[in-house]
């Protein structure tokens, strides 16, 4: 079905028109990057080198590596993915210097000796604040419909988390701060790289195979989460989780119901069960 125009959407960096194609909306910048849009922000980001050291050297080569992706071609384009992608993993493989945790808080502890820390590394840090300030040049739309999905995505983890974990429900102000870096911190720089990097990069050319792009992905989640999930019933279900938000992302393509998704499930399993299990 051919696209049905709509009345152009203006924000205060560029013009960008909506689109409905099959039913799910589709925003596309009507023009390139602008100097403004491309400089202004940048040169915004290389203020976090101020508070985060070399981590925000980082910042505004991520961000021109985003830009790229969307304004590039061909070949072009893909190695605009793969760069940015591997910036993202190098700032956070612990090579830069000035990535260890920063504790907010004393850590909470439970009757198990289970530890919930309100910290976060510098490192998702920056990639977080570069991937929200590129959504709000490059918005991107979360629509009604995206929302049984988004419960069905937090569902299922947590249900088959609950056979298996106590329950142990609990809230303070420690867990809350935790919950909240969780969100803007972890869950944004996370899907900023497994969904809006990776994957929609293999997706680009994996486009008769969406599924090869979904296994993979989450097989790379699960294998970067080895060091938090220490056994192998906490691995299993960080593969059913990050599966459900790479499926989430081939058959919805809607970056913030990924976010909200993985938020979903840390926030009901860091509240309701044993934490981390």
């Amino acid at each position: 079905m051919a696209p049905v125009p709509i009345r152009p959407i203006e924000n205060g960096f560029s013009m960008f028109s909506l689109s409905v194609r099959r039913g799910a909306p589709e925003i596309a910048a009507r023009e390139p990057f602008d100097g403004k849009s491309l400089w202004l922000p940048a040169a915004f980001l290389c203020f976090l080198v101020i508070p985060f050291g070399w981590i925000g050297v980082f910042a505004p080569a991520i961000w021109l590596g985003l830009v790229a992706m969307e304004s590039a071609h061909g070949w072009k384009k893909a190695i605009s993915f793969l760069i940015t992608g591997l910036l993202m993993l190098l700032v956070n493989s612990g090579v830069v210097p000035g990535n260890e945790h920063i504790l907010l808080m004393e850590p909470y502890r439970d009757a198990s000796a289970n530890l919930i820390y309100p910290s976060f590394r510098p490192a998702k840090a920056v990639i977080a604040l570069t991937i929200v300030l590129f959504m709000l040049v490059r918005p991107q739309p979360l629509k009604r419909n995206d929302l049984p999905w988004i419960a069905l995505a937090i569902a299922l983890p947590i249900a088959l988390a609950a056979m298996v974990l106590d329950f142990a429900p609990k809230l303070t102000a420690t867990i809350a701060l935790a919950a909240l870096l969780n969100f803007v911190v972890v869950c944004i720089a996370e899907e900023g790289f497994f969904r809006w990097v990776l994957q929609r990069g293999l997706g680009l050319w994996l486009k008769r195979w969406p599924w090869i792009a979904t296994i993979l992905v989450t097989l790379l989640f699960v294998s970067l989460h080895t060091g938090w999930a220490a056994s192998s019933t906490m691995l299993a279900l960080v593969g059913v989780a990050g599966f459900g938000y790479a499926l989430l992302w081939q058959l919805r393509g809607s970056f913030w119901a990924c976010v909200l998704a993985h938020w979903g499930v840390n926030l009901l399993h860091m509240t309701l069960l044993a934490y981390p299990g």
